[in-house]
């Protein structure tokens, strides 16, 4: 006798970033650090907040929201900085990192338990692919391609 499919379990990360959150696969996330102190990198996009030293590696640090057309968030003593693998494609030292404005959080996505947003529903930007709704609460998924595009033009 063939046994029931247990629901299907995505593992993902909220991203609490100003006024939305995102959420990610926890495996496209290397690990959230404490925000620290940034050097700031010459001529570069508005949305690029500045460079992260992490395990010997300079990791640039964007503000998501300024990305968006939105207005750049300063860090907080509650900020944390989610340093993402390389983008698919992309040299394998290549990480990137995402400021949020609170700790980030295990967001279990429960196929049963989700519904998807509607288009209205989410910000008019190019670098959000879709949304779902989990417990009341409105989650964008970024767009990884639109996101590598940005990055490297």
């Amino acid at each position: 006798m063939m046994q029931p499919r247990a629901r299907e379990r995505i593992h993902t990360l909220e991203i609490p970033l100003g006024g939305l959150s995102l959420v990610v696969p926890s495996a496209a996330v290397a690990e959230v650090v404490t925000a620290g102190a940034l050097v700031p990198l010459p001529q570069a996009p508005l949305w690029v907040i500045g460079v992260l030293g992490w395990r010997s590696h300079a990791v640039p640090v964007i503000s998501f929201e300024a990305l968006c057309g939105g207005e750049q968030l300063g860090v907080s003593a509650m900020s944390k900085m989610v340093v993402f693998y390389p983008l698919t494609g992309r040299n394998e030292w290549e990480f990137f990192g995402v400021l949020t404005q609170a700790e980030p959080r295990p967001q279990p996505v429960d196929a049963g338990a989700v519904i998807a947003a509607e288009p209205s529903e989410l910000p008019d930007t190019p670098y959000i692919a879709a949304g779902l709704k989990a417990d009341g609460r409105l989650l964008a998924i970024p767009d990884f391609d639109a996101l590598k595009k940005a990055f490297y033009p």
